[in-house]
This record gives C-alpha cells, sequence and structure tokens, in this order.
C-alpha cells in the first residue's frame, strides 16, 4: 500500500483528535470531505490504521498493571505468544530482540490476580525459563502515532 503526504497527513490529523468528523479534517487540509472519506476507507482497509479507544485502568478497576517479560526458547516462542493472546488480562503482546524474547501487558484487579494469572497460564509453558514481571509505577506517555509526516 502506498501511502502519501495527504495519507500522513490525515493519519496526523486523526491522531490528534480521533473524535473530529472528517468535514474537520477536510478544513483543516483544504482538501473534500470525500477525500477524507475515501482515504480513511483506503487506509483502515489496507489495514495501516484503526480506530480504537484509550482508557483509564484505574477508573476500569484495574489497580495492577505490568508488563511480564520471559525468556522462551525460540522453537516455543510462537505458542507463548498465542497463550498470551488469547488471555483477556493481557492487554499487549510482543515478542522481542535480547535476553527477553517476549513481552505482554497484564491489567488486572490485583498483584495476586496478576500473579495468579502468570503462575498458572504462562509460567509452565513448554519452553519458558524465565518469567518476570515489572509493575507500571505511573504512566507518563500513551502515544502510538508510528508515521512521520513529512513537509510539503
Amino acid at each position: 500500500m502506498k501511502i502519501d503526504a495527504v495519507d500522513e497527513k490525515i493519519m496526523a490529523a486523526f491522531h490528534e483528535d480521533g473524535r473530529q468528523s472528517n468535514r474537520e479534517v477536510a478544513r483543516k487540509l483544504d482538501v473534500s470531505e470525500g477525500t477524507i472519506r475515501q482515504r480513511l476507507k483506503k487506509l483502515q482497509e489496507g489495514g495501516a490504521i484503526a480506530f480504537d479507544v484509550v482508557t483509564d485502568t484505574a477508573t476500569m478497576g484495574i489497580q495492577f498493571v505490568a508488563f511480564v517479560r520471559a525468556i522462551v526458547e525460540p522453537k516455543h516462542l510462537e505458542a507463548y505468544l498465542q497463550r498470551c493472546t488469547d488471555l483477556k488480562d493481557i492487554w499487549y503482546v510482543a515478542a522481542l530482540a535480547g535476553r527477553f524474547n517476549a513481552q505482554a501487558l497484564v491489567c488486572a484487579a490485583s498483584a495476586q490476580e496478576a500473579n495468579d494469572l502468570v503462575n498458572r497460564e504462562l509460567g509452565d509453558l513448554e519452553g519458558v525459563h524465565q518469567v518476570e514481571i515489572r509493575q507500571v509505577a505511573r504512566q507518563i506517555k500513551h502515544d502510538y502515532l508510528e508515521i512521520v509526516v513529512q513537509p510539503d
């Protein structure tokens, strides 16, 4: 999928405020509302963008947020990552380069609940050598913008 400067500006505009209307973005970028609508459809269908909601974990009753890092034998890594993906209290899963080769973000009502989940569901999986839980003390930034807008 080819993404041009207009697509980048559209993505940047919605990143700034995902609730704004196509009309507002069109006005800011000096293009037609139809252009915004068509390009958004192309970007979404092409998998370049997705609209999502960012929630406040404390408001939702989630009192414990932590990164779970693991050292998993390479031949068992995909199964480990898939198991993490299947668990509802795990919100993010990634394969890493380095000593720890898997990471997940667990969000639970308590530290005990998270510990039980990790021990019961992940620690005993085949090929897992070490699991480490690192609690998030404070969230400083939450930004998933992954584009570079090129100047005109």
